[in-house]
């Protein structure tokens, strides 16, 4: 089977390097083409491209779209094609609609719940050109199934995950009063600085993603203890090791947000307080694998943080349980796992019809 994978994201030798030298967790394209032995295709290649078509996507429908529209003009070169979020796989599959490929397409998406996601199931029809849909969630599984009517066997649940070979516990002293938060997207900074105001911890925010080139400055002044700055994926993890408690919270919301730093966070060993959103479910086990608090609420913070701290045996024991799920059910290579096996049944889902 000669697969395609489109992906959003700038993915070039740089990275690699940085792969190799231990300073950045394996990626999961990366990883996924190589099982596959798939050919890659990303920002760099739309930047790259000498195409005036391609050049005029790009600068009037942006890059993700550019993606999409390169591999629709390699449809009839690929057996399957896999697309890495809906960004390139909504429009691929609007394109793909008005031709008579062949090909199959597996789609993972992130979240459908915007309207202008879902006007292309409602008008465009697309639903024959997804022949299987991945979800990270159960709210987006549903949602998928019974408001945007694809059929319950196209849709699949999988984990989400992080490089359980570069987040991992190494032994590094703890510094018991340390906190760590991270990541960008929706998250609820200011309900965390309130909650730690006067606590005797430091806390430090690593706000920034490696997928948002715009960095994101706090909104308000911080308190002493509290430090402020993005950090890259290798300081990151130092941080992490570090530190007596992980934090994440997240601005109420219908998605997964926060999934990719909770798991980093968890394949550390670390106790992870996240915000319970309608989103973020599947992943933590409230007092079992991680700490629930409810979106907003800086007590209920405030007073997480302090019975966690007060109870470092609780930590390690909530700890150890995150570093297992992630192992037993969210690691990079299960992750592969689960996306070569939808491609191959997407695949034969296609051909058999």
């Amino acid at each position: 089977m000669k697969t395609l994978i489109l992906a959003a994201g700038r993915f070039g030798d740089a990275m690699r390097t940085e792969i190799a030298a231990g300073r950045e967790p394996r990626l999961d394209v990366f990883e996924i083409a190589r099982v596959m032995k798939a050919d890659l295709i990303d920002y760099l290649d739309v930047e790259r491209s000498t195409s005036k078509s391609v050049s005029v996507v790009r600068r009037a429908l942006g890059a993700s779209p550019a993606v999409a529209y390169v591999g629709y003009t390699l449809r009839n070169a690929y057996d399957a094609i896999l697309t890495t979020g809906e960004d390139i796989g909504l429009p691929l599959a609007a394109l793909l609609k008005t031709s008579s490929a062949r090909c199959s397409h597996t789609m993972i998406a992130h979240t459908l719940f915007p309207r202008k996601k879902r006007a292309f199931f409602d008008l465009l029809r697309i639903h024959d050109r997804v022949d299987h849909v991945l979800a990270y969630s159960t709210t987006e599984e549903r949602l998928m199934i019974d408001r945007l009517g694809l059929p319950a066997d196209k849709v699949q649940r999988i984990s989400y995950h992080a490089d359980q070979e570069f987040f991992r516990p190494d032994g590094t002293p703890r510094d018991a009063d340390l906190l760590c938060a991270a990541g960008q997207l929706l998250r609820d900074y200011p309900t965390l600085i309130e909650a730690v105001a006067g606590l005797p911890v430091r806390l430090q925010i690593a706000a920034g993603s490696p997928w948002i080139e715009r960095e994101l400055a706090p909104s308000q002044a911080l308190p002493a203890n509290v430090s402020w700055g993005k950090l890259d994926r290798f300081q990151l993890r130092a941080l992490y090791a570090r530190s007596a408690l992980a934090v994440v919270p997240i601005i109420q919301n219908e998605y997964q947000t926060g999934i990719a730093t909770i798991l980093e966070m968890m394949s550390m060993g670390k106790c992870v307080i996240a915000t319970r959103t309608r989103g973020q479910t599947d992943t933590i086990v409230d007092g079992v694998s991680g700490i629930y608090v409810p979106p907003g609420d800086p007590k209920a913070l405030r007073t997480a943080i302090e019975r966690v701290l007060a109870n470092p045996a609780e930590a390690a024991r909530i700890g150890e349980a995150a570093r297992a799920f992630v192992e037993n059910h969210a690691s990079l290579d299960l992750f592969v796992q689960r996306i070569v096996e939808a491609t191959e049944a997407g695949h034969a889902k296609r051909f058999a019809s």
